[in-house]
């Protein structure tokens, strides 16, 4: 065998060797949240954990659905064996930030969704949409509540830690407890849900407008509030 054929034969080997790109994760939507903080002492908020957002379906399929390993490693249209690992990853970091003091930041991962979700980065409103409306490229996206422009595809934007961003980079954090009473409400309509304990408005869409509700009166609620009059 000559040079030329030692060499064709190792960069065969070698690719036939390298590792097959990671399969996207699916999930039907985004998580609700975009992280957590320690609710006293110090603590580094640029030094916290990341949990991808398939490390947060994971807990939430297993740990919150009470599905079997081998439910939600369907759910997330992944093999059992990479579920377990996923699954044993997020709860390590959960665990790390809890003994750590840490801040935890739901952000990352290679996901794909099974609609179009999109982000207004002025004014937080989370939306999805069919997919075939306004899929032109030509098309600017606007944002159904406010009418800004800064608005990001949800998908494209997950390893960026764009999702939850203002226009200036900077986290949207609105931590004030606003209880067990009131009404869940859409930004756009004013559609009203009652608020129920141990599910997040974030979590409910619309029926009309497809938006996320968020707690009515609270800081976002305000905020955008103010964005609608002008």
């Amino acid at each position: 065998m000559n040079n030329s054929s030692i060499y064709l034969q190792l960069v065969t080997n070698a690719v036939s060797m390298s590792p097959r790109p990671k399969r996207k994760r699916r999930l039907i939507e985004p998580p609700t949240v975009t992280g957590f903080v320690p609710e006293s002492g110090e603590f580094d908020p640029e030094n916290g954990i990341v949990l991808h957002f398939e490390e947060y379906e994971a807990i939430k399929l297993a740990d919150y659905d009470n599905l079997t390993q081998l439910e939600a490693s369907e759910r997330l249209h992944v093999s059992r064996p990479t579920f377990t690992r996923i699954y044993d990853s997020a709860r390590k970091k959960v665990a790390r930030a809890f003994v750590e003091n840490k801040s935890i930041s739901v952000a990352g991962g290679r996901v794909e969704f099974d609609t179009n979700w999109f982000s207004c980065l002025d004014c937080g409103t989370v939306y999805k949409e069919e997919a075939g409306k306004g899929d032109s490229e030509s098309e600017k996206k606007t944002c159904p509540v406010c009418k800004s422009e800064e608005v990001i595809a949800v998908e494209d934007n997950v390893g960026k830690r764009g999702m939850h961003r203002n226009r200036r980079g900077q986290a949207q954090h609105f931590r004030e407890g606003m209880g067990m009473e009131g009404n869940c409400i859409c930004p756009k309509c004013d559609y009203k849900a009652v608020h129920e304990a141990g599910v997040p408005c974030a979590g409910i869409l619309c029926p009309k407008c497809d938006i996320r509700l968020l707690r009515e009166n609270s800081e976002h609620h305000k905020i955008i509030l103010k964005k609608r009059k002008k």
